[in-house]
């Protein structure tokens, strides 16, 4: 599933001193509510949330508040984007940005209890890498909490026949169930986000605790 993203990572930086525009925000705003009440569900308190794909910083910035304590870690293979998230979070303490990509993660192994990402893995140029990647910054037991564009339902379906343009790793449930398997996770669910014509899903996947 080797797919090229160079284009894609020229585009975000020309899209980066645009890219928080209100508009757009509001869209992504209610993709990142559900994600910040997945990541806080059942009591979950972690020390440490690693975003991918964090762009201008903003869900870190949802999250900051509702996590004061933990450490808070944004990758992004964007310099444009990353320049704009650190002027964000200027001054403030916990917050770190490192310039990467999905399947070459600039962090070390077993460092976090949750790994978000959202719009993002349909530009993931290895995808299934990449999950290999989560899992191993992943500690035993520690959460995946994906918000995505998946290849489900007719908008879907005409994505994944396109295969070009704006990303183009949009996956069914079949191709996501043998990618989150085989890199690791031992269980996983999804829900829609938005009516039946917009294909967004939060997906929620376990990594295998240790024996």
């Amino acid at each position: 599933m080797k797919r090229p993203h160079h284009g894609d990572i020229s585009r975000f930086n020309e899209w980066a001193s645009t890219y928080d525009h209100p508009l757009g925000q509001f869209f992504f705003d209610r993709i990142h509510r559900p994600v910040v009440e997945a990541l806080l569900a059942n009591g979950g308190d972690p020390s440490c949330v690693v975003d991918v794909g964090c762009g201008t910083g903003r869900l870190l910035e949802k999250i900051q508040p509702r996590l004061p304590g933990a450490e808070l870690i944004g990758v992004d293979p964007a310099e444009g984007m990353l320049a704009v998230a650190r002027r964000r979070f200027q001054g403030r303490a916990r917050v770190r940005f490192k310039l990467g990509t999905a399947d070459r993660l600039p962090l070390d192994d077993a460092i976090a209890e949750v790994v978000t990402t959202t719009l993002s893995f349909h530009h993931w140029g290895e995808q299934e890498a990449a999950l290999r990647e989560v899992v191993r910054v992943l500690r035993p037991g520690g959460r995946l909490i994906l918000a995505d564009i998946l290849g489900i339902g007719i908008v879907g379906r005409i994505l994944r026949g396109a295969e070009r343009g704006h990303g183009s790793g949009y996956r069914d449930t079949a191709e996501m169930t043998r990618l989150l398997r085989g890199a690791g996770f031992s269980s996983w669910r999804s829900r829609r986000l938005f009516g039946p014509l917009v294909p967004v899903f939060l997906v929620e996947a376990s990594r295998r605790a240790a024996h």
